[in-house]
């Protein structure tokens, strides 16, 4: 049997045997998260009147309270219900803080390897999870022509993703020759530096706008953990240094900024086309919700988010409960504050679901889009940008599928569909969001950030 198929194997017992002690620290973990978020709805610290007449408005302070309050309260349950489950092959340590679970220090991530392309092309997924959420975070290897694997975002660094990257070459860590950071954004880079102790053969390349945050300007060799080799600035047809262009052309898009401490930080994301297999290669630009909830995501976390109220005991595990749970969860996450989840206004402190949700659900999921935080806090700062990008790509590549980092993949994609998916950016009533699941979250976001670069151009 060869070390792929036994981690396969393994995969496959360890996600699917539950013990009964794990479930039940998994789910009172969620529900703890889930009563945490409800009341970060309402600080008290914002109880004055414009508060009480606007009941449901956001109190940022709250939430961002509520993120490490909820945190902290469920890492150790979290980590014994999944030590438990996954095994030591899931374990890692995440050295550097994020809102995502464990936030900091030891954590468990089950990894699931999937062929894309036969003998060409996987897909590695792992779950990220906030509270009670939980998405698809992808990292893609390519086998080029030498035989040597090309690494696109490395995932948390447990050993069952180390071996499923590495059965992808001849098994050992050797066989990776070279590791991308497509983009800026933490949760696709945080990982790189562990990747690396791993495969020290590897050459790294990055897109440009790397930052680090606090402390700003840290050399590379801390950040990680070794010099970068090239800066993808650009496109391929601009490098003469990047062994793997003859295979894997790119285009990177600059767009937008965010004010991150004092300094105001550049927006980047390199797109990657892999010719023999017609395959692109992105990271936030698009994505696809699925209609119905991935097998990996956990039933517990499903079923609490799909209460109707935050009162209300979590529901018996039923396929109804399970989609109302997912579609509940893709809401959240895309809107942060959707339209139909609101204050109970007969019971302070909860937070309740109203009719409807399940419409914008619909009009949300099972097409090709631009999610919603990119387009309205990223995309809107500079659409002639994104524009002159978008065209790049359709004109130089003849792509069937694309591949994102997050949600649904591969998707069946050509370059007219993917053209198709920016249509807003000549008319932003194309493909509108409903205005609902905006106005309480990203649209104000977006007034401030886009203000801000406003008033930045006309000083």
């Amino acid at each position: 049997m060869t070390m792929d198929k036994r981690c396969v194997m393994t995969t496959t017992t360890t996600t699917t045997t539950t013990r009964r002690d794990a479930r039940r620290h998994r789910r009172d973990a969620a529900a703890r998260a889930s009563r945490v978020f409800a009341r970060a709805r309402v600080s008290p610290e914002d109880d004055d009147d414009d508060a009480r007449a606007e009941s449901t408005s956001v109190s940022r302070r709250g939430f961002f309270s509520a993120v490490a309050v909820a945190a902290a309260a469920g890492r150790r349950a979290d980590a014994l219900a999944a030590g438990s489950e996954l095994g030591e092959r899931a374990a890692f340590t995440q050295t550097f803080p994020i809102l995502f679970k464990p936030f900091y220090g030891r954590g468990y991530r089950a990894t699931v390897k999937r062929e894309l392309v036969p003998g060409s092309m996987w897909a590695l997924e792992q779950n990220i999870e906030l509270g009670p959420l939980e998405t698809t975070i992808r990292c893609v290897v390519v086998k080029l022509r030498d035989g040597k694997l090309w690494v696109h975002a490395p995932l948390a660094p447990t050993e069952e993703f180390f071996e499923f990257v590495e059965t992808c070459g001849d098994g050992t860590p050797s066989s990776v020759a070279h590791v991308v950071v497509p983009t800026y954004a933490l949760e696709h880079k945080i990982f790189t530096k562990d990747a690396l102790r791993r495969w020290r053969d590897a050459a790294l390349y990055t897109a440009p706008g790397q930052f680090t945050f606090p402390i700003r300007n840290l050399s590379d060799d801390i950040v990680f953990g070794r010099r970068v080799d090239g800066v993808l600035a650009g496109s391929d047809a601009d490098a003469r240094d990047v062994p793997w262009r003859d295979e894997i052309e790119y285009e990177t898009l600059r767009v937008g900024a965010f004010d991150i401490g004092s300094a105001s930080q550049t927006i980047y994301e390199t797109a990657f086309f892999h010719k023999s297999t017609k395959t692109l290669i992105v990271t936030d630009a698009v994505a696809q919700i699925p209609i119905d909830p991935p097998e990996a995501n956990s039933v517990d976390k499903l079923l609490v988010v799909s209460q109707r109220s935050t009162a209300d005991p979590a529901p018996e595990d039923t396929p109804e409960a399970r989609r109302a749970g997912w579609e509940k969860t893709a809401l959240l996450v895309n809107y942060f504050f959707p339209e139909h989840e609101e204050l109970d206004p007969s019971a302070p402190g909860t937070v309740i679901w109203t009719d409807g949700w399940h419409d914008n659900f619909q009009a949300l999921a099972g097409r090709l889009l631009v999610p919603p935080v990119v387009r309205t806090l990223l995309y809107a700062q500079d659409p002639n940008a994104v524009r002159r990008w978008v065209d790049a790509v359709c004109a130089r590549w003849d792509f069937e599928r694309v591949v994102p980092a997050h949600w649904q993949a591969p998707l069946a994609c050509t370059p007219d569909e993917f053209k198709r998916a920016f249509a807003f950016l000549g008319d932003d009533t194309v493909d509108a969001f409903p205005p609902g699941d905006l106005a309480r979250g990203l649209t104000p976001v977006a007034d401030a950030v886009l203000g801000a670069r406003r008033r930045g151009v006309s000083s």
